[in-house]
């Protein structure tokens, strides 16, 4: 962060990224992607600091986790997780069973992956890219001991989720098309944050 802020400050601009995950959130729930000022990244770094004071880790990562798109038209760990895994996973997605919770490690680290670059790793249109990124998650939760070197093998041994078996979240509405736009002009205006809560 360090670094970036000194090549901000150098170039005048706000050309350098390298935010925590609580910069990520704050920064989405202001609504800060069009205007990336240097004035505005300080305002992050700040209220990203007291947030830190306030919150814990696992309720920022909690609120990050419910409120990123991680592509396909999904919103939030349990949109995703139901989006590209829910036909491995027959019966989740109710209250008792989330579909998150019963994610493999080798599926969690393919959704962690996707949310650098939604697009870009989209398991449907760049299934090379989204099997590198998921293969390199796997490595570094092994690294730093959330996985043995057993199970980040054997998660880099299985298959994306298939192109037919992923179902981007449905619109149960009259007017779908309608309610598509207008969700899109929601997020767009207010952010994923706001919108969603």
């Amino acid at each position: 962060i360090g670094r970036a802020l000194v090549k901000d400050v150098l170039s005048m601009s706000a050309a350098q990224g390298a935010s925590t995950i609580t910069q990520q959130f704050v920064k989405n729930a202001l609504e800060a992607q069009g205007d990336r000022s240097l004035f505005v990244k300080f305002k992050e770094a700040a209220l990203a600091y007291r947030l830190e004071r306030h919150w814990s880790k696992d309720k920022i990562i909690t609120e990050y986790l419910n409120t990123v798109y991680f592509g396909q038209g999904a919103y939030g760990i349990e949109a995703a997780a139901r989006t590209y895994f829910g036909a491995a996973h027959p019966g989740c997605g109710t209250e008792t069973e989330p579909c998150a919770a019963v994610l493999e490690p080798w599926e969690a680290a393919m959704l962690a992956g996707v949310i650098q670059s939604p697009s870009a790793y989209d398991p449907k249109v760049f299934p090379e890219n989204t099997l590198a990124r998921r293969n390199l998650v796997l490595e570094r939760m092994a690294e730093q001991g959330y996985i043995s070197p057993e199970q980040m093998r054997e998660g880099q041994e299985q298959a994306l989720p298939s192109p037919a078996s992923i179902e981007p979240p449905s619109l149960d509405s009259r007017a779908p098309y309608f309610t598509a736009y207008l969700r899109q002009q929601l997020l767009e205006r207010y952010g994923p944050a706001k919108a969603f809560f």
